[in-house]
């Protein structure tokens, strides 16, 4: 095949390469490809600067490191989707704030059960262009932040992005993710803010629950297992979140029987982790592309 791969590419314009074959390959298969020639290895690197997104196979994902994360962030320049759940021992603070920092247009930030990732991966580097340009600036597009079962996650990492336009955040199952982290969402993000999943914040209470009556696009509200969320604090956010439409809340022990009936009265659907719509949303991000059509 090194023999003869200059050939085929006298056959095959890099263009057409780059339009229509390598962004449908993994990154295991690009990899790959890049050893076959040097040619081969520019045209890869070449790719991967424009790639707006790259997939690796869940098997790829078990066997890489630290080092290849940071190599191939380098690499990168104009990602709009960034999964890298799953990848707790490759990806780390340096590795994210590497891969933040280098690709300004990122809309899509998944970092599920990264369980090294804390404020520092969020870190931004200020230089000239980014101060001079405030549309070319790390995160100011982020619009889904999906980081479950990321035990370091601290309110710090959501001041980070507080300039960022985000739509939804998923935090399920993340340790610290308390009154000051909600507060924060509603805060920050009241403007932009369709869907929040604190499912399993367990410190969570009506104190910071209460804000997000701010949260005038509200679609989607997942408090499930929040014990210390009670009635009046879900009354007022669904009579002051008019776009309110799917809401999740088994297992708070301090909601009553009467909210819900209320609520299915209202039109709103109650997501039950009993019927597994609830567990398909902590697994993975799919209902999100459901609402939101990425």
């Amino acid at each position: 095949m090194k023999q003869h791969a200059p050939e085929i590419l006298n056959y095959l314009h890099w263009d057409i390469l780059h339009d229509n074959i390598l962004p449908y390959l993994d990154l295991h298969t690009l990899h790959q490809l890049s050893f076959t020639c040097s040619t081969f290895n520019e045209l890869v690197d070449s790719h991967l600067s424009y790639a707006i997104h790259i997939g690796i196979t869940n098997q790829f994902r078990k066997s890489l490191k630290e080092r290849h994360m940071l190599q191939l962030a380098q690499k990168t320049g104009n990602l709009r989707n960034l999964d890298l759940s799953d990848m707790s021992d490759a990806v780390s603070n340096r590795v994210l704030k590497s891969f933040i920092n280098s690709n300004y247009e990122l809309k899509l930030l998944n970092i599920s059960k990264c369980s090294k990732i804390g404020p520092e991966g969020f870190k931004i580097d200020i230089n000239d262009s980014t101060s001079k340009n405030e549309n070319s600036y790390p995160l100011s597009k982020l619009e889904f932040l999906i980081a479950n079962w990321c035990r370091n996650i601290r309110p710090q990492c959501l001041v980070s992005m507080a300039h960022a336009p985000l739509r939804a955040i998923s935090l399920a199952g993340t340790w610290y993710t308390n009154d000051e982290a909600v507060s924060d969402c509603a805060t920050f993000f009241k403007d932009n803010l369709e869907c929040l999943n604190i499912d399993k914040c367990y410190k969570v209470t009506d104190a910071s629950l209460n804000l997000l009556v701010h949260c005038s696009k509200l679609r989607i509200l997942k408090i499930t297992s929040c014990w210390r969320v009670n009635d009046m604090s879900v009354r007022r956010i669904v009579d002051a979140c008019k776009e309110l439409k799917q809401v999740a809340m088994d297992d708070c022990r301090s909601i009553t029987k009467t909210l819900m009936f209320d609520l299915n009265e209202k039109g709103i659907l109650l997501l039950e982790a009993g019927k597994g719509t609830s567990e398909k949303w902590d697994q993975s991000e799919n209902y999100l592309k459901r609402m939101f059509h990425f």
